[in-house]
């Protein structure tokens, strides 16, 4: 499980990354993005992997399931 957070949450960045790039505002997904590695560091994986795909969702990624 902790794989696959720490994948969904590299993904959510990149697309995040690409959405900056595009002009979109980030700002407003910053807590979000904390709150991934705050859930990371506490170990619950599954938040993790919720908040990375909301992440993802802002970014305008479906989720961030399907990144290699």
């Amino acid at each position: 499980m902790m794989l696959e957070a720490l994948k969904r949450i590299a993904a959510a960045l990149k697309l995040l990354k690409q959405a900056k790039r595009r002009g979109v505002d980030v700002k407003p997904v910053r807590p979000l993005v904390k709150q991934c590695t705050q859930a990371l560091k506490s170990k619950d994986y599954a938040a993790a992997i919720r908040f990375a795909d909301e992440v993802a969702r802002y970014a305008g990624g479906d989720s961030a399931a399907g990144m290699p």
